[in-house]
């Protein structure tokens, strides 16, 4: 028993060695190993006999449940309920950078595996079991959870493998014939070994498999207000210090706003870890670059976390990510002196990538279509403003150079993006409060409702133009960003004309050279002329229409296979009967059986028919004597009694028919007779939610 204690304990702490693998730092490994040693060691209080062995187990396991709850706790953004923080370990892992950080809310998935899984090889042992295959089944679940977790890297020369399939074969060949006293034959290991190899090099090695992309990461909701209306008092600010970055020079965002209500932009309410697979709802483009920042907090207040494009990885524990945007959110409020390194991607198309570059036209970009209510003013202005441009990208430059043409930046405008703020903006009367003029809120505001009223998906980002070092209060702006299919979100600045990230001066100024018209400014429409409000053309109406069909018909599948599947099974069972009909008498009694296996009443196979039938009243005993006549009864005499529904029968009223007289039909008839009259007895026995599922119940398909 200590020889094969040792070498199960020896295999699980390699295996659980090796799934360290999938977390940074030398920290993990020594948790894991640490776990499965754990394990081992309870096998005393599992060997005391006063308490049940299922006692112990059950409070083992609450013990580590209530570990990793109390160790997760403090990062989870909803820690007052343990089933939901425990629940998202694994999400968590499963979503957080490769290797994972070494933090206490990462590493308990990992240990609650390790002591678990080696728990139940103790378990195993413990029933004082011969067999060695259970833990062999433990290291290669844990070996499999490693591979799963890395996609293979941690593993790329099969060393490991080789090691723990040689102490497999070690196991099989010499702790059995330690513990008979015999003597262990060393040399045999090296041939499963010398067989694993060269199946492993045998084996083709392809893109590995990403148990990621199967996880949806786990979302929280999150009340966070937009930083958009704060512009004007961060201007206010003036020199005043609000944070410092250090690394290249970029533009620095704080939020994303893609939702538009008409009256406001609104941000996003669902945010989750940050994560190397949780994509966004529309992809970034094949162009991008990925940098690293370090920022100082100073006197920036609120949640928002400055970053830097989408981020992939943030040092701040607690730091959550809206999915789609990249917003980066803290659900504690910012402090002075707080610092941490932020990594993230940013899309940089070349010029010539966007010049013929379309947008999404399907479900995917609705939500940065939508413009509930629009105003025909704005959107017979912006048909106007792009009647000549051939591409989006034209498109998005017409849009940019006329609302920024003849406008001018003023921190002292009123604030506001709804649409009569908007019209005001652009159609305003000189000498109105805001006409022509506003803070980087309307140009942007005005941008990207213009660019969604002629089919352009756009959002609205609040952050600072590019900086390195110090940012102060004026440095804060907004500007609006296109999306471009295969390219991602390219930023523009009707402020300024220029933007930092998307198309050059010089790649605009030709395409407003091509289109002249659109130097001057379009006419627009009376506010009080035109009806109050349209609703602009799309092709994604018509597009979710179709999804929409295409979805009902789903369901309508999905709601048919549970029926489909309860058809054939009935359709199967009625066909048993009918084969059970043929067989006559003997098939009365394997239908009688099928009646006992679905009712939980199967008796052991050693069992004789009439056995059987002792408890089930007289119908069952004298169908039981039937059947045994007619199975094992002389040839002649089995013809007599009936081999089946339509075989041989003896005339009625005839010696030796079991029950009968004159008149009464066939033996296999009677026999049939009883048999349907201790089914519904049987039937009658058992408890109604056995009833519901009696006539498709697939256990009788596979008696014998």
């Amino acid at each position: 028993m200590i020889a094969r204690l040792g070498w199960s304990a020896l295999l699980l702490v390699v295996a659980a060695l090796h799934l360290g693998a999938g977390w940074q730092g030398p920290l993990p490994p020594l948790v894991f190993a640490g776990a499965a040693l754990a394990a081992f060691a309870s096998l005393p209080l599992l060997r005391w006999r006063r308490v049940p062995t299922g006692l112990v187990v059950f409070s083992l396991l609450v013990l580590a449940a209530v570990a990793a709850y109390l160790v997760a706790r403090g990062s989870a953004i909803d820690s007052t309920d343990p089933l939901p923080v425990l629940l998202d370990l694994v999400p968590r892992l499963l979503t957080a950078a490769r290797p994972a950080p070494a933090t206490p809310e990462l590493l308990a998935p990992g240990a609650l595996l390790v002591f678990g899984v080696s728990l139940a090889v103790v378990l195993s042992l413990l029933r004082g079991g011969r067999s060695l295959l259970a833990p062999v089944a433990g290291a290669a679940v844990l070996y499999t959870c490693t591979a799963l977790l890395t996609a293979g890297r941690a593993d790329r020369t099969g060393l490991v493998a080789v090691a723990l399939v040689a102490l497999v074969a070690a196991g099989w060949l010499v702790v059995d014939r330690l513990e008979v006293g015999g003597r262990a034959l060393l040399g045999l290991p090296a041939v499963p070994v010398a067989v694993v190899a060269a199946v492993a090099l045998a084996l083709p090695s392809g893109q590995a498999f990403e148990p990621r992309e199967l996880v949806e990461p786990p979302v929280g909701v999150l009340g966070v207000t937009s930083p958009l209306p704060q512009l004007a008092s961060w201007a206010g600010l003036g020199d005043t210090e609000l944070f410092r970055v250090s690394g290249p020079e970029r533009a620095v965002r704080l939020v994303a706003l893609a939702d538009y209500s008409g009256a406001a932009w609104r941000a996003a309410s669902l945010y989750g870890p940050i994560g190397a697979v949780a994509a966004p709802d529309l992809p970034p483009g094949s162009r991008v670059v990925e940098e690293e920042f370090e920022v100082t907090i100073g006197e920036l207040r609120g949640n928002w976390l400055p970053a830097v494009g989408r981020p992939t990885a943030v040092t701040l524990d607690g730091a959550v990510v809206d999915p789609d945007s990249g917003s980066l959110v803290l659900p504690g409020e910012l402090r002075p002196g707080l610092r941490y390194r932020v990594r993230g991607v940013l899309d940089v198309p070349d010029d010539d990538d966007l010049l013929d570059a379309r947008v999404p036209t399907d479900g995917r970009a609705r939500r940065y279509l939508e413009l509930p209510g629009l105003p025909y003013s704005l959107a017979e202005y912006a048909r106007q403003v792009v009647r000549h441009a051939r591409t989006p990208y034209e498109q998005a430059v017409a849009i940019e150079q006329v609302v920024k043409q003849g406008r001018t930046p003023d921190a002292q405008a009123p604030v506001g993006s709804s649409y009569a703020r908007l019209e005001r903006f652009l159609f305003g009367a000189p000498g109105e409060p805001g006409a022509n003029a506003g803070t980087a809120e309307q140009f942007a505001s005005a941008f990207a409702v213009l660019g969604r009223a002629v089919g352009l998906p756009t959002r609205v980002v609040v952050g600072f133009q590019p900086v390195a070092g110090v940012v102060r209060g004026g440095d804060a702006t907004a500007w609006p960003e296109v999306y471009f299919e295969g390219w991602g979100w390219v930023p523009f600045d009707p402020v300024a004309g220029v933007s930092s990230g998307g198309s050059s001066a010089a790649q605009k100024r030709e395409v407003l050279d091509r289109l002249a018209s659109i130097t001057a400014s379009p006419s627009s429409t009376p506010l009080s002329a035109p009806p109050p409000l349209v609703v602009p053309s799309s092709p994604v109406v018509a597009g979710d229409a179709v999804v929409g069909s295409r979805r009902w018909v789903g369901y309508a599948v999905l709601a048919a296979v549970p029926l489909v599947v309860l058809l054939v099974l009935g359709l199967a069972r009625l066909v048993r009967r009918r084969r059970l009909r043929r067989a006559g008498v003997v098939g009365a009694w394997g239908y009688v059986l099928d009646g006992l296996l679905l009712a939980g009443l199967t008796p052991p196979p050693h069992r004789t028919a009439p056995d059987v039938a002792a408890g089930l009243g007289a119908a069952a005993v004298e169908l039981a004597e039937l059947a045994e006549r007619a199975a094992f009864a002389p040839r002649g005499d089995r013809e007599l009694v009936g081999a089946g529904a339509d075989g041989p029968v003896r005339a009625a009223g005839s010696v030796g028919s079991v029950g009968s007289g004159a008149g009464e039909a066939a033996p296999a008839a009677r026999a049939w007779r009883l048999a349907r009259e201790v089914r519904r007895t049987v039937r009658g026995r058992v408890h109604w939610h056995r009833k519901v599922f009696w006539a498709v119940d697939p256990r009788a398909l596979w008696r014998r």
